[in-house]
């Protein structure tokens, strides 16, 4: 049995010992007042006696189900509703057999095993409560007759049978609303479940299709390397500068490439790094792609700076966030990293159009931000973390990215 369905097995069984104990207390009330209420002799002891015993089974069913949840089996619904026929059977057999009207309660299994049993085990149910009716009208042990009672039999009964439809329709409507509510949770699991499927085939698609870029790359990247040291060597002047840049620009993509490498063949060799040092860096790289944006890094929080395990994919997905707000703004990119408890803060603020100005999307931050967006949010969801996207006032965005330290720290 799986985790997923182990739990919502405990689920269900939680809901019918809900059902279980609200019957239970109705019946107890419902002694307690035709006995002293309406001075009918009920043979209380046998009455109080089932009652009592239903109850301490089902503060140990539920003790159990909360305890070890585990250890639960298919059948375990079945033998639930086992003992709601029984108890119910014995608790007719002292208070009058089929001549109660409480009798109608027969019901209540029935309902509760057409919704949560599969076909066969609705049948057994179907066949105790009919098996349980039948003995009841042999075997029972006769209420005391109210000849000379203020309340004559027929009104007595029909008081009976209308407690009876509000006990029947109340925990039948109960039942069948939480279950209606657990269905609607578990379709909207699923659907949550295929849209992160579709996703995860979309990142495949883009992991499978950049492994091959880069391996592609490599040969053009080392001989524009080349060609381009030769004319440096040639060159002064500002045209020196250029191609001192386009080196640059050529070591940074050989860089990644590198990098890219080494996270498909799953090294991960870099030591811990602390938080402040890793923005660091990375504000250096983004410096390498965007030699004109500007970036303004600020970086505090409660003691020193915690070591973090600097993974690849991570500082990508966030140098994709970094890069895509400098290519939306021509003035500087705020970047506050805050850390506290177990928490990383990190908020990227541009000053740039907005997502009316470019389409009203949240894809639309800056060039390539649909993809770049889709790859950062499953990475950072990855560790546990979530990013959010707000328009600013005045115009620009904020990114803001939330990471459970613990989840970064695990191989630091």
């Amino acid at each position: 049995m799986t985790t997923q369905h182990a739990v919502s097995l405990a689920a269900n069984i939680e809901r019918l010992l809900s059902v279980r104990a609200l019957l239970l207390t109705a019946l107890l009330l419902t002694t307690l007042a035709v006995h002293y209420g309406f001075e009918l002799p009920l043979p209380l002891a046998p009455l109080l006696v089932v009652i009592a015993a239903l109850a301490l089974l089902t503060v140990g069913s539920w003790w159990r189900v909360r305890r070890r949840p585990q250890r639960l089996r298919e059948g375990e619904l079945l033998w639930q509703l086992v003992v709601d026929v029984a108890g119910l059977t014995a608790l007719l057999y002292f208070s009058g057999g089929w001549t109660n009207p409480l009798v109608s309660l027969y019901l209540v299994p029935i309902a509760v095993a057409v919704i949560m049993l599969d076909r066969g085990r609705t049948w057994i149910i179907m066949a105790m409560t009919v098996a349980g009716y039948s003995l009841l009208v042999l075997y029972h042990r006769p209420v005391v007759a109210v000849e000379h009672h203020h309340l004559d039999s027929f009104t007595l009964h029909v008081a009976g049978m209308w407690l009876t439809f509000v006990l029947a329709a109340g925990l039948i409507t109960y039942f069948g609303t939480s279950m209606v509510n657990l269905l609607r949770a578990r379709e909207q699991a699923l659907a949550a479940e295929r849209e992160e499927n579709l996703r995860n085939e979309q990142i495949i698609g883009v992991a499978t299709l950049a492994a091959g870029t880069a391996h592609e790359l490599s040969t053009p990247l080392g001989s524009i390397a080349v060609i381009a040291s030769e004319l440096a060597d040639q060159s002064e002047g500002a045209q020196r500068e250029q191609l001192d840049m386009l080196l640059a620009q050529v070591a940074t993509c050989r860089d990644t490439l590198g990098r890219l490498r080494m996270t498909a063949s799953g090294e991960q060799s870099a030591p811990p790094l602390p938080v402040d040092e890793l923005f660091e860096e990375l504000g250096a790289r983004l410096a390498l792609y965007r030699p004109r944006s500007r970036l303004q890094l600020s970086c505090n929080g409660s003691g020193a700076a915690p070591e973090i395990r600097p993974e690849p994919t991570l500082q990508q997905a966030l140098l994709n966030l970094l890069d895509n707000a400098a290519a939306a703004s021509e003035q500087p990119v705020e970047c506050r990293v805050h850390w506290h408890g177990d928490a990383l803060e990190i908020d990227i603020l541009d000053q740039g159009p907005g997502f009316q100005a470019r389409g009203g999307g949240s894809g639309a931050m800056g060039e390539g931000m649909g993809m770049g967006l889709l790859l950062a949010n499953a990475t950072i969801e990855r560790f546990g973390g979530t990013v959010s996207l707000r328009q600013r006032e005045g115009g620009g965005v904020h990114v803001a990215i939330r990471l459970p330290l613990h989840a970064l720290q695990a191989s630091a």
